[in-house]
């Protein structure tokens, strides 16, 4: 299969901060900030609630446009804010336009909205639970104060796509038999994109490479099986190798790309994007 040369990461902009802070609105369009792209500027505390009635007060932070998205990082958190905006940069810079152009902001939270954990620490039935990210409605928001990894960007972009649930449940039903015979035909093994820091996390995002969620953490709950498939497609490009391989009878050991092993999840994706992913060089096929 065939990747797109790596895209240069651009120069950062120098940080320029203005001496009174702009007030932010979560609900604009994309651009209605009016953020720039050649600088940073500073924006005023606000108080924004993601979901479940929760409350999560910014404490004020630095805004810039990078690749036509508002992104907004609190001030206070772990990395500096210039490094933070250069790592988000250089990640939407390699995204395909299509798939950016759905999104209007990124936000970074210096900590955690211990309300929405709670919420869905019950919903899912995972003790402890502490988001990394939250998607959706055009919007991606990162906890910890800078993104997880490039992984969760990519997957927090898939909850911003017009995805019905009964047309991903068949792509679902038709992969199934698909992966079943690949497994049947030859040893699988999932292929890590990147380190992830805590191995429950790690745990959860593997590939199963059999019927069912394509992670764990995806297995039962198909919008997040969604945005586990845009993961693995989006990964597979931005570090040039396929997620999981295969043995065969011989021994021998082959690439085995997403769009190979989850051929029906890969056409829907593509005909929403309107976008190659698995870059075979058709849409949808």
């Amino acid at each position: 299969m065939q990747l797109a040369a790596p895209v240069a990461t651009p120069a950062h902009p120098q940080l320029a901060l203005v001496t009174e802070p702009i007030r932010w609105n979560a609900g604009a369009g994309r651009g209605g900030n009016h953020v720039p792209a050649d600088r940073a500027i500073e924006v005023a505390a606000f108080d924004r609630s993601l979901a479940f009635g929760s409350k999560y007060h910014f404490q004020g932070g630095v805004a810039q446009a990078l690749s036509g998205v508002e992104v907004l990082v609190e001030l206070g958190g772990p990395i500096p804010i210039d490094q933070v905006l250069a790592r988000i940069g250089a990640q939407l810079a390699q995204l395909p336009k299509a798939v950016t152009e759905r999104l209007r902001q990124i936000i970074v939270y210096r900590g955690q909205d211990t309300g929405y954990d709670k919420q869905w620490e019950k919903a899912y039935g995972i003790p402890g639970f502490q988001a990394v990210a939250a998607g959706g409605g055009g919007q991606v928001t990162f906890f910890g104060g800078k993104p997880y990894t490039d992984g969760v960007l990519f997957h927090e972009l898939g909850h911003n796509l017009p995805v019905s649930t009964s047309d991903w449940r068949r792509a679902v039903d038709s992969d199934d038999a698909h992966i079943a015979a690949l497994a049947k035909g030859g040893a699988l093994r999932p292929i890590e994109f990147e380190d992830v820091p805590d191995p429950v996390r790690k745990a959860r995002w593997t590939p199963r490479l059999a019927p069912g969620g394509i992670t764990p953490y995806a297995d039962g709950r198909w919008g997040e099986d969604i945005c586990e498939a845009l993961r693995m497609l989006m990964s597979e490009q931005h570090k040039g190798h396929a997620f999981a391989d295969r043995t065969d009878a011989t021994g021998g050991v082959h690439a085995l790309w997403f769009g190979d092993a989850y051929p029906a999840r890969t056409s829907l994706l593509e005909r929403i994007t309107q976008v190659d992913l698995d870059r075979d060089g058709a849409i949808g096929s």
